[in-house]
């Protein structure tokens, strides 16, 4: 059983991690090859890069590292851990609960490691699908100097509205939208605004202008509003270094933190890509210094916080 299982964690961990075409261009990358990007939280000295982070890792260890509270503990439907001694029984037990949140994940390789030696994982995946108000656009953002895929929204219907809540200020080039997600009991916030500012003060700005009502604002139905579509998965493997300056991980062979997130839209082109009532439909694109956040309604905090400053975790337009 044990030969099966590491002959299927090779074959599918190659698949997984190197046929990108085959992941419809999505970053699927481990995150010491992605040089403008940073899991967990970043310092102000890295305010030119992105930022992936989730309490996840905080939660499997022995005891709590003080982050000031930032992030609420990432609700336990989107979440998977280990943090047991490496053997074939625990390994078992984490795949069967690996994939009954999430079917048809691939395994996981882990290469070197004995029976008995202390493996920690921690991993979050979100496959976030957006109201019909949404779909996959034709037309791509420029995002810092590079062409995304992009997602489009125009208003369709009050059970598409219902969702959405939209926020501009041209003056400042801030905005912004929220929507309930996972049934009512969960908030995604994108936010972009044009300066540069260390990623908590961008957080505060956000939660900020979103709060009253000045800036909210409706879509007129001849404009739409482009998103760059996001959709990667990355893992952060912890090296003998890392493990050796925190404490808290001295005892691990192995520390990994992955995280995946994807935001989809239901439908692909369609009747919003040309308006023929208009000789110049209106558009704006969150397409600034993206911040993204989510958050469970009932919370205060975000359980997940992504900075994105620069196009390397973003899906690419690959033009044939």
């Amino acid at each position: 059983m044990m030969a099966f299982l590491v002959s299927t964690m090779t074959i599918y961990s190659i698949y997984y991690y190197t046929q990108k075409k085959k992941m419809d261009f999505s970053v699927v990358a481990n995150a010491k090859d992605l040089p403008h990007t940073v899991v967990s939280e970043i310092d102000k000295n890295s305010t030119d890069k992105n930022m992936l982070w989730t309490k996840g890792i905080n939660q499997v260890l022995p005891f709590q590292i003080d982050t000031d509270n930032v992030l609420t503990n990432v609700p336990d439907e989107h979440f998977v851990s280990y943090n047991l001694p490496y053997n074939k029984a625990n390994l078992e037990n984490f795949y069967e609960g690996l994939v009954t949140k999430f079917p048809n994940h691939p395994p996981i390789e882990f290469n070197e490691l004995k029976d008995n030696e202390k493996l920690l994982l921690s991993y979050f995946f979100y496959n976030i699908r957006l109201p019909n108000g949404f779909r996959v656009s034709a037309s791509s953002v420029d995002f810092h100097g590079t062409q995304v895929k992009s997602l489009q929204y125009r208003p369709q219907g009050r059970s598409d509205s219902s969702l959405t809540t939209f926020y501009k200020n041209d003056t400042t080039h801030e905005y912004a939208f929220k929507i309930i997600i996972n049934g009512g009991k969960e908030e995604l916030v994108m936010y972009s605004a044009a300066n540069e500012s260390f990623w908590k003060d961008t957080y505060k700005n956000a939660t900020s202008f979103i709060s009253g009502l000045s800036h909210k604002y409706k879509p007129a139905k001849d404009e739409s509003v482009l998103v760059p579509e996001i959709d990667f998965s990355i893992v952060k493997d912890y090296s003998f270094d890392e493990r050796k300056n925190l404490p808290e991980l001295h005892d691990y062979s192995l520390a990994e933190e992955r995280i995946k997130l994807k935001i989809s839209a239901p439908a692909t082109g369609g009747p919003m890509e040309v308006n023929h009532k208009y000789d110049t439909p209106k558009n704006y694109a969150l397409n600034g210094n993206l911040l993204v956040y989510i958050k469970e309604v009932k919370s205060a905090e975000p359980y997940c916080i992504i900075n994105v400053k620069h196009p390397e975790i973003l899906k690419v337009e690959h033009h044939k």
